[in-house]
């Protein structure tokens, strides 16, 4: 090795605890984007574990439940029609989303707007 490439190396070495004393870098704005792949099946299977448990524990497994879900679907999805059917399509999808029914709110959006659609 010549006395440059020497100096170069020595130059180098006594550089490094320096270089190592730099400020991290500030986050990336882009940082929260990307999904942990890792952990999101372990989550995934996690909450549908904690999902089953919670089911089972209200007893909601059998057929009686069932039924009576079903009654409560079709009540609101009449109770719904009815008020959407008078023409109050806001007070109709306002009960289906306090409900938490989203399919039933999709079908007002629906219907209402295709009610709309032709009115004009």
């Amino acid at each position: 090795m010549t006395k440059t490439g020497i100096a170069l190396l020595a130059g180098f070495v006594l550089a490094l605890p320096a270089l190592a004393q730099v400020a991290p870098a500030p986050p990336s704005r882009f940082e929260g984007l990307w999904t942990p792949w890792r952990g999101a099946n372990r989550d995934s299977l996690r909450a549908e574990v904690e999902a089953r448990r919670r089911a089972a524990a209200e007893g909601a497994s059998g057929p009686a439940d069932r039924q009576r879900r079903y009654a409560e679907a079709a009540s609101l999805g009449e109770r719904v029609g009815r008020i959407v059917g008078e023409g109050d399509c806001e007070e109709g999808e306002r009960i289906a989303r306090q409900a938490g029914d989203f399919a039933l709110v999709r079908a007002v959006r629906g219907h209402c707007g295709l009610a709309a659609d032709t009115a004009r």
